[in-house]
């Protein structure tokens, strides 16, 4: 063995014994393990392992620069980086899990793989290793409990999004409303969040609540009546009257859901229903809310929505073009809407109207 493969072997040992598959083996079988790696190479943006897909492969990288990402639900999100002496990978080989992340190079990167094949064949050979991936297996199995309760909170985001699309059900026009107005509002929060106005406020968490919150924005519209709410023509005063409290309504149903779950998800539902009608120069409804005193999550909405309401056809308007559209919400930059987060939506217009095609009716 030459001085440079020493020093290899060596360093790769102290970075398997680090790791939590491989620590507590003795050094004969960290070397072992050494000799069952191959090197390999991925070019830069090459994606090295894909959330979703079953794992085969640990890596352990010895040059290079890896992103850790995942899907939120409204997109992909860079959880970590991984750099020289860092390993992935390795839960999924044990468990022929999926890869619970993706990872991608992000410059021409050099690793080290152990693929399954060595990795069976290395527990045949060494019982203390094959001993400690019973004790790993037994905790991830007494963890079955946790991964359970995030299904269940699948299913509950789920059983809100239904529960929004009931009322935009009543009316067939708007049944891609929801899902344009929660991306709408997801771009719109992600760009804000990279602002110095914005950063401490709009976090990850937020910007996940928001997308969950979104859809039920109208929720309230389920009390109004529907000689009122399918009205083919402008609204009387009364009627107008009667149809802003929908957001009032909405705000109730979120207030006693928040009594039996303290959840900040329909906290951020809740400022959305009563607050997305509020305008930025104080004479919006219901509250009469001025500038700031809107909270963020409902500014991010007023925006969504009257943009989405300007591109649609209803039964007593015609669609904007988006152009149109564009012009209406710069005109409404610090009369109707907050002007820095109408600034920054324009700047990413052709991303808002991307969104618009993609989410459309079914004929």
């Amino acid at each position: 063995m030459g001085q440079r493969e020493y020093k290899i072997m060596i360093d790769i040992r102290s970075v398997l014994a680090g790791s939590e598959l491989f620590s507590g083996l003795s050094d004969a079988s960290l070397e072992r393990i050494a000799g069952h790696l191959s090197e390999v190479r991925f070019a830069a943006n090459e994606v090295i392992c894909r959330e979703g897909n079953v794992g085969h492969t640990m890596y352990i990288i010895i040059d290079g620069l890896v992103s850790v990402s995942s899907d939120m639900g409204w997109g992909q999100r860079e959880l970590d980086r991984k750099g020289p002496g860092d390993v992935f990978g390795e839960m999924a080989l044990i468990s022929n899990d999926v890869r619970s992340a993706t990872v991608r190079a992000i410059a021409e990167t050099v690793c080290l793989q152990l693929d399954s094949e060595s990795f069976d064949s290395l527990l045949d050979q060494d019982t203390l290793l094959a001993q400690r991936i019973a004790k790993i297996m037994t905790r991830r199995y007494s963890s079955l409990v946790h991964r359970t309760s995030g299904e269940l909170v699948e299913a509950y985001r789920a059983l809100i999004f239904a529960l929004a699309n009931m009322t935009e059900t009543r009316d067939p026009e708007t049944g891609a409303h929801l899902e344009r107005t929660r991306n709408y509002c997801v771009l719109l929060a992600e760009a804000l969040s990279a602002s110095d106005r914005f950063r401490d406020e709009i976090t990850i968490p937020f910007i996940d609540g928001i997308y969950q919150a979104a859809p039920l924005h109208d929720i309230g519209k389920v009390a109004i009546p529907d000689r009122i709410l399918f009205k083919p023509d402008s609204l009387a005063q009364t009627e107008f009257d009667e149809m802003k409290k929908h957001t009032t309504f909405g705000a109730t149903m979120m207030e006693k859901v928040i009594l039996k779950t303290d959840s900040d998800l329909f906290r951020i539902a809740h400022r959305i229903c009563l607050h997305h009608h509020e305008r930025w120069d104080g004479t919006g409804y219901p509250s009469g809310l001025k500038g700031e005193e809107i909270p963020v999550e409902a500014r991010i909405m007023a925006l969504a929505d009257v943009y989405d309401a300007l591109l649609s056809r209803r039964v007593y308007k015609t669609p904007m073009s988006m152009r149109e559209a564009a012009d209406r919400i710069r005109d409404g930059a610090g009369t109707q809407f907050d002007p820095d987060m109408v600034a920054v939506m324009l700047s990413r217009i052709g991303s808002f109207e991307d969104i618009y095609r993609k989410y459309q009716d079914e004929e």
